[in-house]
């Protein structure tokens, strides 16, 4: 029997430069936006996180989709 995996939630995170610290290394911050749609497509999500930067007025670092999954012996 072979396993399969069912996505069971999906979430946005972006990553945005802040500033740099006393060193004057850059300052790298996030922000995760939970249920997002499963069935969401990769270009949509990042549509929307370039939205999100220009709304923040910060530059987008990184843009990273977590997807969480369920498997099961089938």
């Amino acid at each position: 029997m072979a396993a399969t995996a069912t996505k069971l939630q999906t979430a946005l995170v972006i990553k945005y430069k802040d500033g740099v610290d006393a060193k004057g290394k850059e300052k790298i911050k996030s922000m995760k936006f939970s249920k997002v749609k499963t069935s969401a497509k990769d270009q949509d999500i990042y549509d929307v996180s370039i939205e999100l930067g220009k709304l923040l007025g910060k530059t987008l670092d990184e843009v990273v989709r977590e997807d969480q999954s369920g498997i099961v012996n089938a």
